[in-house]
């Protein structure tokens, strides 16, 4: 079994530090029996080494409930017959042998090496500062998030675009055009 300190990976972007808070309900997460989930979305630039975190975030599972209930009830049977039909149940089990880098190599679903795809989500089960290694993290390539999308009610849709303008759109006061000024001299 492998060390279940959570891995840099999983670090907020802006504070390169371990999540403290959910993103919607501000409750500490780092205390000992509070369990939460980390997505985060990064994109690759073909040729280069670099690359972008779209967005990250870490929500406690009483707020991950309240959004999965957002959900309709046709998205999530979609969404879990798709998973169902798609994942290596032993491959799955194996990843809770391997170490958590081993398992953000390659795509739970496709197995598409992390270096070969253009985006893609890391998600880890955490529990207080540790991870939650019976339900190991893991990675999803671009490739399955655009599968995934077309089983997505249009409800469900305005759901988790709500959620995204919610937390990661600029200040809306950005996009007001600014007023002349005036240069007294």
């Amino acid at each position: 079994m492998s060390d279940n300190r959570i891995p840099k990976d999983f670090y907020s972007f802006e504070t390169n530090a371990p999540f403290e808070q959910c993103i919607e309900c501000e409750k500490y997460l780092l205390d000992d029996d509070t369990e939460y989930i980390i997505e985060k979305a990064i994109k690759n630039y073909e040729g280069y080494s670099a690359q972008d975190v779209v967005f990250d975030y870490a929500i406690c599972m009483d707020c991950a409930e309240k959004m999965r209930k957002e959900i309709s009830k046709e998205s999530w049977e979609k969404m879990m017959k798709y998973f169902q039909d798609n994942i290596d149940i032993q491959s799955r089990l194996e990843m809770q042998e391997k170490t958590p880098k081993d398992n953000l190599r390659n795509c739970m679903i496709k197995k598409t090496g992390v270096e070969d795809c253009s985006e893609y989500q890391i998600y880890a089960h955490c529990k207080g500062k540790s991870l939650n290694l019976d339900n190991p993290p893991y990675m999803i390539s671009g490739e399955v998030m655009e599968e995934l999308l077309p089983l997505l009610s249009n409800k469900t849709i305005d759901e988790m675009n709500g959620f995204m303008n919610k937390h990661f759109s600029p200040d809306p006061s950005l996009m007001e055009p600014t007023p002349p000024s005036v240069i007294l001299l």
